[in-house]
């Protein structure tokens, strides 16, 4: 349970994980472009950084953008169990926006996310995670 990673929204992908790799000497793991989003995801396990850019200016990155400049777009929660927690947060009124299915990352053999609505998140999008590296 906890922060697993803090998503931060950028104009330039590869500027931002260099600056930030060598502020805190971590590394970043490409998480290629999801065209379904509309972004390029970098990112840093070891850092517990996701860096994302537009792809295009429709995109919900560049609309985040483009409203509120760079910086912190949402927050990644570590749970335990992905669907105990589905539950929990739709019991207490949550709504759950949808399923994040960006495949197995390098070296994990469990990797499953929910996002919420961030008007039930105090405005920030947040998303739960259900992982294991293997």
């Amino acid at each position: 349970m906890g922060v697993d990673r803090v998503v931060i929204a950028v104009r330039d992908i590869e500027a931002a994980a260099k600056r930030y790799s060598e502020l805190l000497g971590i590394s970043f793991w490409n998480g290629g472009v999801r065209s379904d989003y509309g972004l390029r995801a970098m990112v840093s396990w070891d850092g517990g950084i996701e860096l994302i850019s537009p792809i295009d200016n429709n995109s919900m990155v560049a609309r985040f953008i483009e409203k509120k400049g760079e910086g912190l777009f949402g927050v990644i929660f570590r749970v335990s169990d992905i669907e105990e927690s589905r539950a929990r947060a739709e019991a207490k009124g949550f709504r759950v926006t949808g399923d994040v299915d960006s495949g197995l990352p390098d070296g994990f053999k469990v990797f499953k996310e929910i996002t919420l609505h961030p008007k039930d998140t105090y405005g920030i999008p947040t998303t739960l995670v259900q992982s294991e590296r293997g």
